[in-house]
């Protein structure tokens, strides 16, 4: 017989041998997601929800807004402007582009807080409900961030579309 087909052969048998059977515990929790079955996963070793260092803080919404509570005055988002933009040309002939950058403006837990629950109002005067979809098409940054928490209070769930995947990939999303 060929030695390549015996070869081929204990392969083949080896892997069904071995191979697990597909039937392994799932180890999300059931959940219905936009109204159809889904599952929310989450690290192995935790059977039950985690829970925060707080009593009665189960959701993310809540925890941020008791962390605004708890810090109010303490820096939250740092931001710096753009002054200029310069490409600079390597000897081997890649180009890169410099950036030159402000100083650091600083936004407060107490002021980001606010602008969360501007931003979450702002969803229900459009329209928005209880467990519909939301895309957020931004780079990461802070008011990506806010809006983010916004829909978590709304309990709108979010689809980030990053921009740098291009504009082809919003069309394809959608």
């Amino acid at each position: 017989m060929n030695p390549y087909i015996v070869g081929l052969l204990v392969a083949l048998l080896a892997s069904i041998i071995l191979l697990k059977p597909n039937n392994v515990k799932k180890r999300g929790l059931p959940v219905t997601v936009g109204g159809e079955p889904g599952y929310a996963v989450r690290n192995y070793r935790f059977t039950s929800p985690v829970e925060s260092l707080w009593e009665g803080i189960s959701t993310l919404a809540e925890l941020f807004e008791q962390s605004c509570k708890r810090f109010e005055h303490r820096p939250l988002f740092g931001t710096r402007k753009l002054i200029a933009r310069e490409t600079e040309v390597r000897q081997d002939g890649r180009s890169f582009e410099k950036l030159h950058l402000g100083n650091y403006e600083w936004v407060n837990y107490g002021d980001a807080f606010k602008a969360v629950c501007s931003f979450a109002s702002g969803l229900v005067q459009v329209g928005h409900k209880n467990n519909e979809r939301v895309a957020i098409f931004s780079d990461t940054r802070a008011e990506w961030f806010i809006a983010l928490q916004g829909c978590f209070r709304q309990n709108v769930t979010v689809v980030t579309i990053y921009t740098s995947l291009g504009e082809e990939a919003l069309f394809v999303t959608l």
